[in-house]
């Protein structure tokens, strides 16, 4: 217990876990400079077109506006200052590389990138220091970081259909309760999939994936429908899907003992003993997002006898690095370990570092760098890739899977 309540003070006193509570509130950026390795960072081509053109295709009323592997973002109106854009590229701060450019004589102001060619990108303007959604672009998304942003995608990006709601399939259901923990009190709130047949097949039993910021993952990852469809569509075997929902997000999920032991200890024998689970590690997973995968990791390698399968998503490892790094190669468990994340944000550099213990051991991982950002639009799209590598069909006579996969620039 006196371990634990010095761990949690010294969290309450550590720089990035302050830092990361005014990301949460929308008062900071993501990026934390510590980490910032100028590098590694990939490097996108910035130009700026001669005003003829801009005149030119300013009068399409499009921002921005797509040719190849360049996107020319457009503003039309009047600044006194100057217009910035604003993006996961610039990890949500102002860039003096990233001012547009006005046209001369004309209230147009424009600037040129060049993009990996299936990149997806979030962004806003700033004209004269205030943030604008971009009034020539219609796309807009809403996940739940940063609020409402515009976004584009290049030609070769892969949209999936695992995401959308199918009306012509079998779906689960999905059955909620309140928690009331004993390791760490208060009551929160869990959603349990159900797929289809779980009311008829009265004698089969299911592996279960426990997924931290639930809601979220349902809301905005849309984690139901890709569940639905990808048992509908036979790519992975029907799972039960745990949507655990935090009570103190930044407290529970930064390496919180108690918080794990909620997990193997409380919320994972409830659910055996009232749901018709596989009571194995071999057959339980848990995952989660930025500060979610943290957590995943955490509680897997401090209970290795309760989980076999673990998975992170953009995970924050860059909040106390060394503590998890020593953790993972210390560890003789073997886990099935999936673990993505965007080329866009800081967090690609401590998540090759765990990259490059992982490749020193011997277990079986799935690592993937997407030409995306932090947001639950990319772990939504990938959300099927962490189910289909821990139960996709093709496993049922698993070998071994060192998987690295590099997207092209």
């Amino acid at each position: 217990m006196a371990t634990t309540n010095r761990f949690n003070r010294f969290l309450e006193k550590h720089h990035n876990y302050k830092k990361e509570r005014q990301i949460e509130e929308g008062k900071t950026s993501i990026i934390d400079y510590s980490s910032y390795l100028s590098q590694t960072v990939p490097k996108f081509s910035i130009s700026f077109k001669d005003d003829e053109y801009i005149k030119q295709i300013a009068k399409l009323d499009v921002s921005p506006v797509i040719e190849g592997n360049q996107a020319t973002f457009i503003y039309k109106g009047r600044a006194r200052y100057k217009v910035d854009l604003i993006s996961e590229l610039t990890y949500w701060s102002s860039n003096r590389n990233t001012i547009l450019k006005k046209v001369n004589g004309e209230n147009i102001y424009h600037i040129t990138l060049d993009f990996p060619q299936d990149a997806r990108i979030e962004y806003k303007l700033t004209v004269d220091h205030e943030w604008i959604l971009d009034p020539m672009n219609p796309l807009q998304c809403r996940n739940g970081i940063g609020g409402i942003n515009s976004y584009l995608i290049m030609g070769k990006y892969k949209k999936v259909s695992e995401i959308n709601k199918k009306d012509n399939i079998p779906h689960g259901k999905i059955e909620k309760f309140e928690f009331d923990g004993e390791s760490i009190k208060g009551k929160r709130m869990i959603s349990v999939y159900l797929p289809y047949g779980y009311d008829k097949n009265l004698n089969e039993r299911y592996p279960v994936m426990y997924m931290h910021d639930g809601e979220d993952y349902i809301n905005n990852s849309h984690a139901i429908n890709t569940l639905d469809n990808l048992i509908a569509e036979k790519k992975i075997r029907p799972i039960i899907g745990v949507f655990i929902n935090p009570i103190d997000r930044l407290r529970e999920y930064m390496y919180n003992q108690k918080y794990s032991k909620l997990i193997a200890e409380e919320i994972i024998p409830k659910i055996d003993n009232n749901y018709r689970t596989i009571p194995q590690a071999e057959a339980r997973g848990i995952m989660g997002a930025s500060l979610g995968g943290i957590i995943s990791f955490f509680t897997a390698y401090i209970f290795p006898s309760v989980f076999k399968n673990v998975a992170g998503q953009s995970s924050s490892f860059l909040y106390l690095e060394k503590e998890i790094t020593r953790c993972i190669e210390n560890s003789n468990a073997k886990f099935n370990v999936y673990f993505d994340v965007g080329r866009f944000e800081s967090l690609i550099h401590p998540n090759r570092r765990v990259l490059d213990i992982y490749k020193k051991k011997n277990i079986d991982y799935f690592y993937q760098e997407i030409n995306e950002g932090h947001t639950w639009s990319n772990w939504g799209t990938h959300f099927k890739d962490a189910l289909t590598f821990f139960w996709g069909n093709h496993n049922d006579n698993k070998t071994e899977k060192r998987i690295v996969v590099l997207p092209e620039n």
